[in-house]
């Protein structure tokens, strides 16, 4: 169970931590798919871009709690 992490004396929140991953994550899948043709004709990418974070936030909070880190 991941309530806070401690670094250097300062309590960071597990939900902050796990936000942060998820952009770097959607921050490495965009480039991706910015290279497929459906991608470049979507009206407006960054909804897109907002979404893909939700979803990646989303689905690393449930292999976290699946791996029983986070709960």
């Amino acid at each position: 169970m991941m309530n806070d992490m401690n670094i250097g004396g300062v309590f960071i929140p597990s939900l902050l931590v796990a936000a942060i991953v998820a952009l770097a994550c959607t921050l490495l899948l965009v480039p991706i798919f910015s290279f497929s043709r459906l991608y470049r004709r979507l009206p407006f990418r960054p909804l897109i871009d907002f979404s893909i974070y939700i979803v990646t936030f989303f689905l690393l909070l449930q292999s976290l709690t699946a791996l029983g880190i986070f709960a």
